[in-house]
């Protein structure tokens, strides 16, 4: 029994994955190494237009009928009914349609050299009945006539070598898996169609969905780099960089405050040390003080010290270093280091650095602002070492209440 349409069809391709992470199969048609998504219907179409197929030399293979053979010579066992052309459609190389004289003379063409009948509908002309076909191997059983020998004598399939991916011009980091989702929306091409199709928000390109090749498109898809950029803050900038600098292109996560702890530190009166070469030096001791945040409490050891400097208009720079001792049991011990600035109108500055109005200043109307660090060895508080903070300050009469803000 001759094999059917659906099986000439699979035995002319090979399937394989391009990838491993593929979900769909590719097929590479042996007769013109074509490579094309599996599709049973598109592969027919294929085999109909294969340039390698239709120009084969060897002879083709007559195949002899079956005994429920219809008039073109072909068995009703591959679900094909016999064609009532007569005698025409049963001339040698003939398929199930119209033979040429009868083409020729309804359409005014004949048929084409390799017996595709131009003007049927797809697979109208049986695989097995193309002029110029190289014969496809009977499967022979175990049983059959040199069935071993033709085992033995078969080569192995050929391993379909996977298409290398295209190295990237972009200089630019690939994108987040969230932004290529993002990038494109999924639909199905056909209704039959195994396999989802894409297409690009951003040129509008449309392709077969692989996350691989997605991410690959963005980082070549004139729109969606010329949108990147537009969102970059540092491009908004008055000035920025030139054009074809990474730098410009290059998205970089923008920091976060988070309220982390507040302190309050009591003060002695601050001594003078009399203007130097830098501005007027006042030296400043802690009393003590105490703290309480989000990874624990405790207080501030007396003995910590803030040298200030003030320059013209009571402008003054602020740099102090303490010790934290925990409330753990045994405490642990961190060495504290701020740096900043006490800015604001010179008016309101004069009133902050005056120990008898400073309480009624509004806090609001200047700027006490430092940046904190921190070290300490012990284990359980290590991860502080390498901890930025940003502080925002009250300054009283004899006392520094501040907000200490970590930089995420």
């Amino acid at each position: 029994m001759g094999r059917t349409v659906d099986q000439e069809v699979h035995a002319a391709f090979v399937e394989f994955r391009a990838k491993e992470d593929d979900k769909c199969l590719s097929v590479q048609c042996i007769y013109c190494q074509q490579i094309r998504a599996k599709n049973t219907s598109r592969q027919k179409q294929h085999l109909l237009e294969c340039p390698g197929l239709r120009g084969h030399n060897a002879p083709p293979q007559p195949q002899a009928p079956s005994a429920q053979a219809g008039p073109n010579g072909i068995g009703a066992a591959n679900g094909y009914p016999a064609t009532p052309n007569g005698p025409t459609a049963t001339a040698p190389g003939a398929g199930p349609g119209p033979g040429p004289g009868s083409i020729a003379a309804t359409n005014g063409a004949a048929m084409m050299a390799n017996g595709v009948n131009p003007h049927g509908t797809p697979m109208q002309t049986s695989l097995q009945s193309l002029q110029n076909r190289p014969s496809l191997p009977a499967s022979a059983g175990p049983g059959a006539p040199g069935g071993s020998a033709n085992a033995m004598n078969r080569q192995p399939a050929r391993q379909t070598p996977k298409p290398k991916p295209k190295p990237s011009n972009s200089s630019l980091p690939a994108p987040p898996l969230d932004d290529v989702h993002a990038a494109f929306v999924e639909f199905r091409a056909k209704e039959d169609d195994k396999c989802l199709s894409v297409q690009c928000i951003y040129c509008q390109q449309v392709r077969a969905k692989n996350t691989s090749r997605q991410r690959q498109h963005l980082l070549e898809c004139p729109t969606y780099l010329s949108v990147m950029k537009d969102s970059i803050p540092a491009n908004n900038l008055l000035h920025t960089f030139p054009e074809g600098e990474v730098a410009r292109s290059l998205q970089i996560p923008a920091p976060s405050l988070e309220l982390d702890f507040r302190m309050s530190i009591k003060l002695n009166p601050k001594v003078s040390a009399g203007v130097s070469i830098w501005g007027q030096r006042d030296w400043v001791t802690f009393v003590g003080g105490q703290w309480a945040g989000r990874w624990g409490k405790g207080v501030v050891l007396p003995g910590g010290q803030d040298s200030q400097v003030i320059i013209k208009e009571y402008v003054t720079g602020l740099r102090a270093s303490y010790m934290l001792q925990t409330n753990d049991e045994p405490p642990a011990y961190i060495i504290v280091k701020t740096q900043g600035w006490l800015t604001g109108a010179k008016d309101v500055l004069e009133k902050v650095n005056d120990a008898g109005v400073a309480d009624s200043v509004n806090p609001n109307s200047y700027k006490y602002r430092v940046n904190l660090s921190m070290e300490t060895g012990d284990e359980r508080y290590a991860f502080l070492n390498t901890l930025m903070w940003i502080g925002s300050g009250c300054r009283r009469s004899h006392e520094v209440i501040f907000d200490a803000f970590r930089v995420n």
